[in-house]
């Protein structure tokens, strides 16, 4: 699912760029070396991303953000998704009776 830049502070991308920089783009997941800017594209899995450990986008304090790989950031994201598409398809059951 694409970001809701509306759920997000407006600098946003300084604060993912500041985060990258300080783990020298590196995933803290895996530790896997990702593609720093200015470096040719190869692939999406070496693109690193910014996840919230809470999941709430508009908390961007430093000690709530860590720097993912792509497949980092979709596995920690993962079960979260599952348990809101069960939680939705309840819902949507509920309202059908």
């Amino acid at each position: 699912m694409p970001m809701n830049r509306d759920k997000y502070p407006a600098d946003w991308e300084q604060i993912a760029t500041d985060l990258k920089d300080q783990v020298d783009w590196r995933c803290e997941g895996c530790r896997k070396q990702c593609r720093k800017p200015g470096e040719p594209f190869d692939t999406h899995r070496r693109t690193l991303t910014v996840a919230h450990i809470n999941h709430v986008e508009s908390d961007c304090d430093l000690g709530n953000l860590v720097a993912l790989c792509a497949p980092c950031h979709l596995a920690y994201d993962a079960p979260m998704k599952r348990f809101r598409r069960i939680a939705s398809k309840r819902k949507a059951n509920d309202s059908e009776s």
